[in-house]
């Protein structure tokens, strides 16, 4: 299902060329690579995003300080401070299927169809509003 929403190879007149490293020893096309990878790391990282929310206590607290000279410009790299910038970076990687789902309106398999162009526009804002909450996790995370 999920594989309707990888651009193919060359869209946007040949900008889109993407690799899939490994994709043949595994037997897999080009689009399966590319949704299995990022629904793989959309569910580990998440979980790890969710564990650092719920419960911090499990993880480590400090990952890393700087500034540690005494200077104004000390910050702490808290627990859940990796995995929502780790989200912040894979929700943009896959931003370009989004784009493609919006100039190319393709046919999703056992999904209802979006109504063209109103429900991709409201999904591309969707998108939108998903990157700024895990910037905002991100830098907030920060202390």
């Amino acid at each position: 299902t999920f594989t309707s929403f990888v651009p193919p190879r060359g869209s946007w007149g040949g900008l889109w060329q993407v690799p899939s490293p490994g994709a043949e020893s595994l037997g897999l096309t080009y689009e399966q690579y590319h949704s299995f990878w990022s629904g793989i790391a959309e569910v580990l990282v998440g979980c790890w995003l969710f564990a650092a929310t719920v419960r911090p206590d499990l993880l480590p607290t400090n990952l890393g300080a700087f500034g540690d000279d005494g200077s104004d410009a000390s910050f702490v790299i808290g627990a859940s401070t990796v995995p929502a910038a780790l989200m912040y970076l894979l929700t943009a990687a896959v931003t370009p299927a989004n784009i493609y789902m919006y100039t190319h309106n393709p046919v999703v398999p056992r999904i209802p169809a979006l109504p063209y162009p109103w429900g991709h526009a409201g999904r591309g804002l969707l998108q939108c509003a998903l990157l700024a909450v895990f910037y905002k996790l991100t830098i907030h995370s920060l202390s």
